[in-house]
Order: structure tokens, then C-alpha cells, then sequence
């Protein structure tokens, strides 16, 4: 942990927390651009594990890829993605981790390109690095894992 004022750690942990809410906004609005600033340029970003089965191909190394990956699974599909119960490590003025516990629903149509129809009902953590650029905190790395995934 880091030696900052306890203004400055509860400001900090404010700014992750904020950012981690426009992650989820913006992928449920399916707002792309929005969500690229999100992220670091070249943010590590994890979701080999956010799948049945687990997928290697999901470990990306770009801002705009991954967001363009996820724009194109998401396309036509209704989401609610719900983080929650964050525990937040400032470890310096300018970087921070997190665990967030997660939840997010997926209302699939039908004759989607990639996922099957229905709905898909998800549970599990994301483990977040964040570094602060500027007056923002953005994430620089997060990876996804699952405790548990229902589709109907």
C-alpha cells in the first residue's frame, strides 16, 4: 500500500471505482469509442477464462482490438453487466489493483453470428491494474474468470 494522505487513497479509489463504471456502461450502451478510452493503449486484457470452454485466443495486447473484438461478439446482443464488492489496493499515487465481483446477463437473438439464442446468465471476478494518466485512472490490464455460466 502506498504512504498517501487518506484524502488522496479515498480520491483514488473513487477514480478506479469510476472507471470500472464506465467500463460496464459502456459496454452495455455498446458506446466503442467510449470504451477504447477505457483502457491504456495497450492494456492486457484476459478472457481466456470468461468462457466455456476456455478459449487461448482471448488474451489480447491492444486497446482497439479488444474492444473490436468485443463489438463484434456483442452485436445485436442486449447486456447487463453488474460489478460489485471491489476490493481496491492503491499501491502508489499513480497505480492501483482491484478484484471486483461480477454478475452480467446476455440476451442473445436468434440467427446470432457467434452465440447461441437465448440468455446467458454469468457469475464470476475481474482481476483489474489501473494506472492514473492524467486526472483519469484507466485500466491498464484485467482479467476475467468465471465461477459459474447458465444459458437458457
Amino acid at each position: 500500500m502506498s504512504e498517501m494522505a487518506p484524502l488522496d487513497m479515498l480520491l483514488a479509489i473513487e477514480g478506479v471505482k469510476r472507471a470500472k463504471a464506465e467500463y460496464f456502461r459502456c459496454v452495455d450502451g455498446q458506446h466503442w469509442n467510449d470504451l477504447r478510452a477505457v483502457f491504456t493503449p495497450n492494456p492486457v486484457v484476459d478472457m481466456r477464462e470468461s468462457v466455456q470452454p476456455h478459449n487461448p485466443s482471448l488474451l489480447h495486447h491492444d486497446a482497439a482490438e479488444f474492444v473490436g473484438g468485443v463489438a463484434y461478439v456483442l452485436e445485436g446482443v442486449t447486456t447487463a453487466h453488474f460489478g460489485y464488492m471491489p476490493r481496491i489496493d492503491i499501491l502508489s499515487p499513480t497505480e492501483a489493483q482491484a478484484v471486483w465481483s461480477m454478475e452480467d446477463w446476455l440476451w442473445i437473438p436468434e440467427g446470432h453470428a457467434i452465440l447461441p439464442p437465448g440468455r446467458m446468465h454469468g457469475w464470476g471476478h475481474y482481476e483489474d491494474r489501473y494506472v492514473k494518466q492524467g486526472d483519469r485512472w484507466l485500466i491498464s490490464a484485467s482479467r476475467l474468470t468465471r465461477i459459474k455460466l447458465e444459458h437458457r
